[in-house]
């Protein structure tokens, strides 16, 4: 760790990151696509081809070692040998054992097409919620029979002040969080679940804050958090600040990682080996335990274009045939609660990833742009989409086939503004359980799709 740590003040120099991007980043981007004949054929969504996702990875791989990591704060790259990623790669855990009593659960890598290994049930609206609702609504999600783990709302506010970074506002919004967390934990009878903790701290002192074995964020596999890479193949010292606070902390952490569709790597090609270099990039950098994937279209803020969908199949085909990382594959749709579309993109994406090994996280609605804009209902229809697909045992051929028919009713869509209801709207936040009419349009969608051939085990 301190070895790494290191690497901050010792790298080589780049008065400003530009610089970097110009000479090094963007030069190796279009060497890697070239020399490992990484191609898009602008169609297919689910990957069936192992030697591609092979050639991903050893891209991948080329790439995080000629590029480095940019620190912001000491304008140094922090450079990996060959020889310090493989030794990184072949130390990782495949699995970890994680929550407690009756919640204990594994994380871990699982294969293609996976037999044997279930995916991990991850819920997270991946959105703010408002101060008055924001502990209903983390029971409400906490509910959900299929849940492994849960990333909570996160809240925007503090005593009618808006939560701001760096300010103490921050701090306390971040420590409310915890508290109605652990609250709703214990108030729906699941007191030892694995949650990651907290979205609502940016700042490394709020995550900080937030860490208290009582009343907050629990230590060793009691809970997760997270630590993000910086856009594009960057940190700064208040990332490698937050690692050090979760590794002494002893939780079981993960790299939040987003690569932009149409940002510095480009287009399809540049965008997959950038995520999976991110991978690469948070075993080394943060000593991360697994890494939330979550490749993101520059213009829709989304996750489930064509595009983005066969993105996320290759990553999770090359992670899983080539290394011991978990990772975790993040569902942001362009629809929001209470529309047909969104549940459409639920469905897509959930194909899309686990059968090539993937693990379901959300699911985030409405590009993840506004407050109260999303609900269990949803998540529930993503995860169970997600588990027929392994209890079916569905090979990536069939998945290609459903897929491609799915991406015909929303497709055409993804440009509208179609952001749906309010949870307030979508749930009775007394009862805390769906109204009727959006239930039934759950079920109905839930026969649309068992008439495409998808076999819901309950």
């Amino acid at each position: 760790m301190w070895e790494v740590f290191a690497k901050a003040d010792d790298g080589p120099f780049y008065k400003e990151q530009s610089e970097w991007m110009l000479k090094s980043f963007i030069p190796q981007m279009k060497r890697v696509i070239k020399e490992h004949d990484i191609k898009y054929d602008g169609k297919s969504i689910v990957n069936q081809d192992d030697a591609l996702a092979d050639r991903t990875w050893e891209a991948a791989k080329d790439f995080f070692i000629s590029v480095g990591v940019y620190n912001q704060d000491t304008h140094r790259v922090m450079k990996f040998s060959e020889r310090e990623v493989n030794e990184v790669l072949y130390t990782k855990r495949p699995k970890y054992m994680i929550g407690a009593g009756h919640d204990q659960r594994w994380l871990r890598v699982r294969s293609i097409e996976d037999k044997e290994r279930r995916p991990f049930h991850l819920f997270s609206p991946d959105a703010n919620f408002s101060t008055d609702i924001h502990k209903k609504a983390c029971m409400a999600y906490l509910k959900e029979p299929l849940l492994d783990g849960l990333c909570a709302p996160l809240l925007e506010d503090f005593m009618g002040r808006k939560a701001t970074s760096q300010n103490p506002t921050e701090v306390a919004a971040a420590m409310e969080h915890a508290m109605n967390l652990r609250d709703a934990q214990r108030l729906v009878g699941r007191p030892d679940v694995w949650t990651v903790s907290v979205g609502t701290a940016e700042s490394a002192q709020a995550q900080i804050a937030a860490g208290n074995p009582v009343w907050g964020v629990r230590q060793s596999h009691l809970d997760g958090r997270m630590v993000s890479i910086l856009t594009e193949m960057t940190t700064n010292n208040a990332m490698l600040n937050k690692s050090l606070h979760y590794r002494s902390y002893g939780n079981v952490f993960g790299n939040l990682c987003g690569a932009i569709f149409g940002g510095h790597a480009g287009g399809t090609e540049g965008t997959l080996i950038l995520q999976t270099a991110y991978n690469i990039e948070g075993a080394c950098l943060y000593g991360s335990c697994w890494a939330l994937n979550f490749p993101f279209h520059l213009k829709w803020q989304s996750t489930t274009t064509r595009q983005l969908l066969w993105l996320q199949s290759v990553l999770s085909q090359a992670m899983s045939r080539n290394s011991n990382l978990i990772f975790l594959n993040n569902l942001f749709a362009n629809a929001g609660p209470g529309t047909e579309q969104l549940y459409w993109e639920c469905a897509n994406h959930a194909l899309a990833t686990e059968c090539c090994g993937g693990n379901p996280w959300g699911a985030a609605t409405c590009r993840n742009k506004f407050t109260d804009m999303a609900t269990p209902l949803e998540s529930r229809f993503y995860h169970e989409v997600s588990e027929a697909s392994f209890k079916s045992r569905l090979t990536r051929a069939k998945c290609e086939e459903l897929c491609q028919k799915i991406m015909e009713k929303y497709e055409k869509l993804i440009p509208v503004d179609n952001y749906g209801k309010r949870i307030q709207e979508v749930y009775d936040m007394d009862k805390l359980t769906p109204r009727q009419e959006y239930l039934d349009q759950y079920e109905r969608m839930r026969d649309e799709l068992c008439k495409m051939g998808v076999e819901f085990p309950y």
